[in-house]
């Protein structure tokens, strides 16, 4: 199994903080985000480990694992980070992170034995978290929703309620080389150079719409916070 970390972003909505340095590298409880989540995979095992670089990629240089540089990090999104990786996923099954979230090894383990084409991990505690760091929470809120087989439904699309809202995309998910061999061909229908502007989130809500029962949702309620803004850190 491969571990993959999606860190070519600098995260322009944290100002200063990614003046020097990308958004992997704050420290939270004394620890950059990226150690962190290094320690999260080792901690289940896979010390096969892929990180994909882009806004100030020299200060991956001492990380002892392997980088694939994304040189279009400037005018594309998440996405294409992933795409980048595409020959790894053809390979073996993949555990995905995104390198701006905080989560305990736990996440990870539920992940691992997962057989599914597709598993992305849902934060089931979403509505605290919300709460928290939005005055009015449904400016930011998006849906997310799956059948009773645990199939998504829904996702990144804006909501007037809270309502049917099962859920929120964690930044973790696992693919299988026959789950994104399904990306691909799906991408090979598409223009896919304007998935490259998305972010995953943006990507499912478009594949799910034609692509049914592939992506199962995996509930956790354990360690999570995003940090996306200077607010997230502070609280």
């Amino acid at each position: 199994m491969i571990g993959i970390i999606l860190a070519a972003g600098r995260g322009s909505r944290m100002g200063n903080y990614t003046l020097n340095k990308p958004k992997s590298f704050i420290v939270y409880k004394k620890k950059k985000l990226i150690d962190h989540i290094l320690q999260n995979f080792k901690k289940n095992g896979i010390n096969k480990i892929y990180i994909i670089t882009g806004y100030k990629k020299k200060l991956f240089e001492n990380i002892k694992v392997k980088k694939i540089y994304n040189n279009k990090w400037k005018s594309t999104n998440i996405f294409y980070s992933l795409y980048k990786a595409r020959k790894l996923m053809l390979k073996e099954p993949c555990i995905v992170s995104y390198a701006d979230i905080f989560y305990d090894y736990l996440a990870i383990k539920k992940l691992k034995p997962r057989k599914d084409l597709i598993t992305v991990l849902s934060y089931k505690l979403w509505k605290n978290n919300w709460n928290k760091r939005f005055l009015n929470p449904l400016s930011d809120l998006e849906s997310f929703d799956y059948d009773k087989k645990g199939y998504l439904l829904k996702i990144g699309e804006k909501v007037k309620n809270v309502k049917g809202i099962k859920g929120q995309f964690s930044g973790l998910f696992k693919i299988t080389p026959k789950g994104w061999l399904i990306v691909e061909n799906y991408l090979k229908k598409k223009n896919k150079n304007k998935f490259f502007k998305k972010d995953i989130t943006g990507f499912l809500k478009d594949f799910i719409k034609t692509e049914k029962k592939i992506v199962k949702i995996r509930n956790y309620s354990g360690k999570w916070n995003e940090i996306d803004r200077q607010s997230d850190l502070k609280l």
